[in-house]
Protein backbone atom coordinates (compact mmCIF):
# COMPACT_ATOMS: atom_id res chain seq x y z
CA UNK A 1 0.00 0.00 0.00
CA UNK A 2 1.70 3.34 -0.89
CA UNK A 3 1.56 6.71 0.60
CA UNK A 4 -2.08 8.56 1.08
CA UNK A 5 -2.84 11.07 -1.67
CA UNK A 6 -4.37 13.69 -1.90
CA UNK A 7 -7.73 14.52 -3.68
CA UNK A 8 -6.75 16.19 -6.66
CA UNK A 9 -9.75 18.56 -6.75
CA UNK A 10 -8.91 19.62 -3.17
CA UNK A 11 -5.13 20.39 -4.02
CA UNK A 12 -6.05 21.93 -7.36
CA UNK A 13 -8.69 24.17 -5.46
CA UNK A 14 -5.56 25.24 -2.70
CA UNK A 15 -3.31 25.51 -5.44
CA UNK A 16 -5.08 28.17 -7.22
CA UNK A 17 -6.21 30.09 -4.08
CA UNK A 18 -2.27 30.15 -3.41
CA UNK A 19 -1.45 31.97 -6.59
CA UNK A 20 -4.16 34.81 -5.97
CA UNK A 21 -3.16 37.87 -4.17
CA UNK A 22 -5.65 37.38 -1.83
CA UNK A 23 -8.12 34.91 -1.17
CA UNK A 24 -10.90 33.96 1.70
CA UNK A 25 -13.61 30.94 1.11
CA UNK A 26 -14.93 29.18 4.15
CA UNK A 27 -14.31 25.38 3.81
CA UNK A 28 -15.53 22.79 5.93
CA UNK A 29 -12.79 19.58 6.01
CA UNK A 30 -13.60 15.70 7.70
CA UNK A 31 -9.66 15.15 9.23
CA UNK A 32 -9.19 11.93 11.55
CA UNK A 33 -9.80 14.11 14.62
CA UNK A 34 -13.13 14.82 13.85
CA UNK A 35 -14.69 18.16 11.22
CA UNK A 36 -12.09 21.36 11.12
CA UNK A 37 -14.22 24.51 9.20
CA UNK A 38 -12.76 28.07 8.98
CA UNK A 39 -11.79 30.05 5.91
CA UNK A 40 -9.63 28.94 3.42
CA UNK A 41 -6.71 31.52 2.70
CA UNK A 42 -3.34 31.88 0.80
CA UNK A 43 -0.79 30.64 2.23
CA UNK A 44 1.50 33.56 2.42
CA UNK A 45 -1.76 35.42 4.18
CA UNK A 46 -1.51 32.70 6.15
CA UNK A 47 2.19 32.90 7.33
CA UNK A 48 1.80 37.06 7.46
CA UNK A 49 -0.96 36.72 9.89
CA UNK A 50 0.70 33.90 12.11
CA UNK A 51 4.03 36.01 11.97
CA UNK A 52 1.91 39.22 13.27
CA UNK A 53 0.15 36.20 15.93
CA UNK A 54 3.77 35.09 17.17
CA UNK A 55 5.23 39.03 17.11
CA UNK A 56 2.50 40.31 19.57
CA UNK A 57 4.75 38.05 22.55
CA UNK A 58 6.91 40.60 21.71
CA UNK A 59 10.72 38.88 23.19
CA UNK A 60 13.51 38.69 20.47
CA UNK A 61 12.67 35.19 20.00
CA UNK A 62 9.11 36.12 18.64
CA UNK A 63 10.31 38.71 15.90
CA UNK A 64 12.96 35.58 15.15
CA UNK A 65 10.66 33.17 14.53
CA UNK A 66 8.22 35.62 13.18
CA UNK A 67 10.66 36.54 10.57
CA UNK A 68 10.86 32.91 9.56
CA UNK A 69 7.15 32.79 8.80
CA UNK A 70 7.48 35.98 6.84
CA UNK A 71 10.12 34.12 4.58
CA UNK A 72 8.60 31.15 3.79
CA UNK A 73 5.53 33.79 2.78
CA UNK A 74 8.05 35.61 0.04
CA UNK A 75 8.93 32.35 -1.13
CA UNK A 76 4.83 31.34 -1.47
CA UNK A 77 4.30 34.56 -3.81
CA UNK A 78 7.91 33.75 -5.55
CA UNK A 79 6.47 30.39 -6.47
CA UNK A 80 2.92 31.80 -7.23
CA UNK A 81 4.84 34.38 -9.58
CA UNK A 82 6.49 31.76 -11.55
CA UNK A 83 3.41 29.81 -11.89
CA UNK A 84 2.21 32.71 -13.83
CA UNK A 85 -0.99 31.36 -12.99
CA UNK A 86 -0.70 28.11 -14.04
CA UNK A 87 -2.54 25.31 -11.50
CA UNK A 88 0.21 22.21 -11.00
CA UNK A 89 -1.44 20.67 -8.23
CA UNK A 90 1.17 20.10 -6.44
CA UNK A 91 0.72 21.13 -2.89
CA UNK A 92 0.83 19.47 0.02
CA UNK A 93 -0.78 21.65 2.77
CA UNK A 94 -3.88 23.56 3.38
CA UNK A 95 -4.02 26.70 5.51
CA UNK A 96 -7.03 27.66 7.09
CA UNK A 97 -7.81 31.02 9.79
CA UNK A 98 -10.76 31.66 12.37
CA UNK A 99 -11.10 27.68 12.34
CA UNK A 100 -13.24 26.13 14.42
CA UNK A 101 -13.30 21.96 15.53
CA UNK A 102 -16.08 19.41 15.87
CA UNK A 103 -14.42 16.58 17.34
CA UNK A 104 -15.59 13.06 16.85
CA UNK A 105 -17.30 12.73 20.60
CA UNK A 106 -19.15 15.86 19.59
CA UNK A 107 -16.92 18.18 21.90
CA UNK A 108 -16.07 21.48 20.11
CA UNK A 109 -12.78 22.07 19.88
CA UNK A 110 -10.31 25.38 20.82
CA UNK A 111 -12.03 28.84 20.98
CA UNK A 112 -12.83 29.96 17.16
CA UNK A 113 -10.38 32.04 15.83
CA UNK A 114 -7.34 29.88 15.24
CA UNK A 115 -5.16 29.69 12.66
CA UNK A 116 -5.01 25.86 11.25
CA UNK A 117 -2.31 24.28 8.77
CA UNK A 118 -2.80 20.83 7.95
CA UNK A 119 -1.69 18.04 5.01
CA UNK A 120 -4.01 17.18 2.02
CA UNK A 121 -2.97 14.01 2.62
CA UNK A 122 -4.89 14.14 5.30
CA UNK A 123 -8.37 15.71 4.40
CA UNK A 124 -10.75 12.58 3.85
CA UNK A 125 -13.68 14.80 2.73
CA UNK A 126 -14.49 18.38 2.24
CA UNK A 127 -17.04 20.66 1.30
CA UNK A 128 -16.84 24.20 0.22
CA UNK A 129 -19.09 26.47 2.86
CA UNK A 130 -18.46 26.76 7.00
CA UNK A 131 -19.98 24.47 8.92
CA UNK A 132 -22.85 25.90 11.27
CA UNK A 133 -21.42 25.26 14.23
CA UNK A 134 -23.55 25.71 17.66
CA UNK A 135 -23.24 28.04 19.57
CA UNK A 136 -21.79 26.66 22.84
CA UNK A 137 -19.60 27.53 25.33
CA UNK A 138 -16.13 26.28 24.46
Amino acid sequence: MGAARPDFLLQAFVDAANQMEDFAMGVTLSVSGGIISGDLVTAPRWMDEVATLVEMEGSEAAYHIANVYREQAGLYKKRAAQNRGEVHGEVTYIHLRDTQWLMRDGRLGPEPGVHWRGLLTEVSGWALGRLPLPGMRY
